[in-house]
């Protein structure tokens, strides 16, 4: 069934600031197809930062919350917005609409277009969540390696990002790590973080294979699903017996 306007929730993990929230707007309607409406969501609590699976764990409550409201207000997909996939399963069985994972997203896309992939992840303990989950997804047979960056795009303690000088670097960066990643067999690339969507095509140009935003990966994906009417199996993710969101919020004094 085609559906000419879709309405996306895209939900970080964290409770992002407000310019990082407009700049992953700006970024994400760059690939909206027409008809795409995307609505970057802050969620009503939840750690800073997420770079251990303790902070994911504290994360994913929230985002189940922002999920059912999303639900509630008429939106067509959900699509998590990180590399870890936090509560993406808790997110599939709460709604009603399709959801999509970044990382999920990213590492099929990047099956379609080669054998081996590497993931560019933003340091070690990044690296360890994104491992985590490939093993989850039964994908580590098709892993070439993970390499890790060594900084981290959102710097909300400087209440910006990276200026100009510094994202030039951190482009090199990536492509020291693509080319250990070409080193260790990878004939694709997935970035680690959904936060990398600036560059993609310089580095493309400079290891000469393909780069995949993980979080564009999503977006297309989760375009083309409510396009045909697909969503998550209820035999896969069956529907809570008793929906706990609302009350949680009330215990959290959430609106």
């Amino acid at each position: 069934m085609y559906t000419k306007t879709k309405k996306i929730a895209i939900l970080p993990p964290i409770p992002v600031l407000e310019f990082e929230r407009a700049r992953r707007q700006n970024q994400y309607e760059k690939f909206a197809a027409p008809g795409t409406s995307v609505d970057v969501r802050i969620l009503k609590g939840g750690p800073e930062l997420t770079d251990r699976e303790y902070e994911l764990f504290w994360s994913t409550g929230f985002m189940i919350l922002e999920a059912e409201q999303a639900a509630s207000e008429g939106i067509d997909g959900i699509l998590i917005d990180c590399t870890a996939d936090p509560g993406i399963e808790q997110i599939a069985e709460a709604v009603d609409v399709p959801v999509i994972g970044a990382l999920s997203a990213g590492v099929h896309l990047a099956l379609q277009v080669g054998r081996k992939f590497s993931v560019l992840a933003l340091d070690a303990q990044w690296e360890r969540m994104v491992r985590s989950r490939l093993r989850d997804y039964g994908l580590t047979g098709h892993l070439a390696s993970i390499e890790t960056v060594g900084k981290h795009v959102y710097q909300p303690a400087r209440g910006r990002n990276m200026v100009e000088g510094e994202a030039a670097a951190f482009i090199n960066l990536l492509r020291a790590a693509g080319e250990k990643a070409l080193t260790a067999g990878a004939d694709s690339i997935i970035l680690g973080s959904t936060t990398i969507i600036d560059g993609i095509a310089e580095l493309e140009n400079m290891l000469r294979i393909p780069v995949i935003a993980p979080g564009i990966a999503a977006l297309k994906t989760l375009e083309m699903m409510i396009e045909l009417g697909i969503r998550q199996s209820r035999r896969a993710f069956p529907k809570p017996a008793i929906a706990y969101g609302t009350k949680m919020a009330g215990l959290l004094h959430i609106q």
